[in-house]
């Protein structure tokens, strides 16, 4: 008799025990896992904006605080650099207020109570000026018209009206400190006066004054062909 409660009470121990583990290992939370669908071939960059995809794949079995993108210009950017913040566990993330032509590291990352997980460390660029067309509207004293300027890579524009091909075509030269450009079109022809333009990059536009012959501030917006 005394065996026999012996062995239920040894039965009755190891059944608290394994029952205890079972309940141990169901409430336990692992780190998340996540993942970006963002690939060079279908990335989305402007001057100064980069998308970026992501997905929190897996949750760990516990709530996630927190998700989004973090980004640096160096390798593997972590919540402690620049970050987003995301509600849904699906998500895109516009970065904004990059500079142009540079390029930028992200991380997809996501938070719950086991820590941060992080994914694959992306690279990406944001646009540059270098061979591109843009189609400027000029104000100045009450009349306005459209130039189109090409920005070439060696630091050097090329200046035309499409009203009137070639009339008023014109060199220049132009450089950019940041987002804020600056180009001068200079003009030996006597009928052409020299601009001075200052603007600043804002996605896929730029905007701002110009001066020219000791005139005041005109202002001026062009957008990319």
């Amino acid at each position: 008799m005394k065996n026999y409660f012996f062995k239920t009470i040894l039965l009755s121990f190891f059944f608290i025990v394994a029952t205890s583990c079972d309940s141990d290992d169901s409430n336990q939370v692992d780190a998340p896992t996540v993942s970006s669908d963002t690939t060079a071939g279908n990335v989305e960059a402007t001057y100064t904006t980069i998308k970026i995809n992501g997905n929190v794949t897996s949750t760990g079995g516990g709530e996630i605080t927190s998700r989004g993108v973090c980004w640096s210009t160096s390798l593997n950017p972590t919540i402690n650099d620049n970050r987003t913040s995301e509600t849904a566990n699906v998500f895109s993330s516009t970065i904004s207020n990059l500079t142009a032509n540079t390029a930028y590291n992200f991380r997809v990352y996501a938070t719950n109570s086991a820590g941060t997980s992080y994914g694959i460390n992306q690279n990406y660029s944001t646009s540059s000026l270098d061979a591109s067309m843009w189609n400027f509207l000029i104000n100045n004293s009450g009349s306005s018209w459209n130039a189109d300027v090409t920005f070439n890579a060696d630091g050097t524009t090329v200046y035309d009206e499409p009203s009137d091909p070639g009339t008023y075509l014109t060199n220049g030269t132009w450089s950019l400190n940041g987002n804020i450009l600056t180009y001068d079109m200079d003009s030996s022809e006597p009928t052409n006066a020299s601009y001075q333009f200052t603007g600043t990059l804002l996605n896929s536009t730029m905007s701002g004054t110009f001066t020219w012959s000791g005139s005041p501030d005109q202002t001026w917006s062009a957008i990319e062909y």
